[in-house]
């Protein structure tokens, strides 16, 4: 096993726990971490809390060092940050002493990838591509076209030549078959630390759903269509509570171009906005369910839900319908319930049945929830050190 590397991990992440992008390159430096490797990460910071002061930070017993940069907001800002090499460059030879020998790329710009990986085949550095989405252009003509080429350029021609590839599903998986060296990774957590604590879960009468995330206007989660189906099967189940993290009431408005929520159940759908990621969490250990559908598009086929293993790590079940590979962890009645949303009566029958279901039973699932260690970061230890030594051979 190669020893005392140093990694360095770049992307449009905020740390420690502010996107699940920073999620995920946590639990991959764990990863790195376990193997012997030291990181330090390139990410992006969006508040005034952020101290350039501070260099080393801990976060769930790792330390990392992080040198952000603030997340572009002007169409200049923008511009630079996807073509700009200087910063990272800066980072490796100054602040590092061009002491890298890995620079893993989470979801980068096509034209700075490009550079980086010209960059690190003049330097003798590998470069790994972590792909976790494949972005569908939105915005105006002007942003569609950068997006579409910068798509294009980065998802079939340059990731097909980095050294490495992490791959999050496996519809990503297979599009890059023909790669040389590629490990699959859902998002994982480490189960060890505090947060994924197990509560005390009593149930009551009321089924307590949860939501949790961005749902956008529909293109990621139908956060609408959850709305629209408890609403018509109000009468036909015990009693529920919908609870909303993510967005306001207006925002679901405006994004899902709605104007109320079904007067029937106005009294049981709550819009609670953003919230931090450790409140969101225990939110959701304390719900029966955490809830959430998917169409069937390239973004969802490519990604994979990071709020399916946070909800299972926190030992509650799911509900949801078929997207990515989620079907090779949730098995019927074990993780939670597979949701037919393929008509609406379908989708109905499978809520009720959810909802309705038995108390003694929704404590067992959960507890099988609580139990399952499929995304702890720990159990790839030995794929992820295979893939690594792969670079070196």
């Amino acid at each position: 096993m190669v020893k005392d590397k140093n990694i360095l991990y770049v992307g449009g992440f905020e740390l420690p726990d502010r996107n699940a992008a920073a999620q995920r390159v946590i639990a991959n430096a764990k990863l790195f971490s376990t193997l012997g490797y030291k990181v330090f990460f390139i990410g992006v910071y969006t508040n005034s809390s952020y101290n350039p002061l501070i260099k080393k930070r801990v976060i769930e017993g790792l330390e990392y060092h992080s040198k952000p940069q603030k997340y572009p907001y002007s169409k200049s800002d923008w511009f630079k940050f996807i073509t700009d090499l200087k910063f990272v460059r800066n980072v490796v030879e100054n602040d590092l002493k061009a002491n890298v020998d890995i620079i893993v790329a989470y979801n980068y710009p096509a034209v700075s990838l490009w550079k980086l990986l010209k960059y690190c085949n003049k330097n003798n550095i590998k470069l790994i591509a972590d792909v976790t989405e494949w972005y569908q252009p939105e915005g105006n003509l002007f942003f569609k076209l950068i997006k579409g080429f910068d798509t294009y350029l980065r998802m079939n021609i340059l990731h097909k030549r980095v050294d490495g590839l992490i791959t999050i599903s496996k519809y990503l998986t297979e599009f890059y078959k023909s790669s040389n060296n590629i490990i699959q990774l859902p998002p994982l957590i480490d189960k060890n630390s505090q947060k994924w604590n197990k509560v005390d879960y009593i149930p009551n009468d009321i089924c307590n759903l949860i939501y949790v995330g961005s749902p956008g206007n529909g293109i990621k989660d139908s956060l609408d269509t959850i709305i629209q189906s408890l609403s018509r099967i109000k009468s036909r189940t015990r009693d529920f509570n919908l609870k909303i993290i993510g967005i306001t009431k207006e925002e679901y408005f405006i994004n899902f171009g709605v104007e109320i929520i079904p007067k029937n159940i106005i009294d049981n759908v709550f819009f609670e906005g953003r919230k931090s990621h450790r409140v969101a969490i225990e939110e959701i250990k304390n719900s029966d369910y955490s809830i959430f559908l998917r169409k069937n598009n390239l973004v969802n086929k490519a990604g994979f839900p990071t709020k399916f293993v946070e909800s299972i790590s926190c030992g509650t079940p799911v509900l949801t319908n078929e997207s990515s590979n989620i079907t090779q962890f949730l098995k019927e009645g074990e993780l939670g319930y597979l949701i037919d949303s393929s008509t609406d009566n379908k989708l109905d029958i499978s809520l009720i049945k959810a909802i309705n279901s038995d108390k003694e039973l929704l404590i067992e699932i959960k507890n099988k929830c609580y139990l399952y260690n499929k995304f702890h970061f720990n159990s790839y230890k030995n794929e992820f050190n295979g893939f690594i030594n792969n670079l070196f051979n």
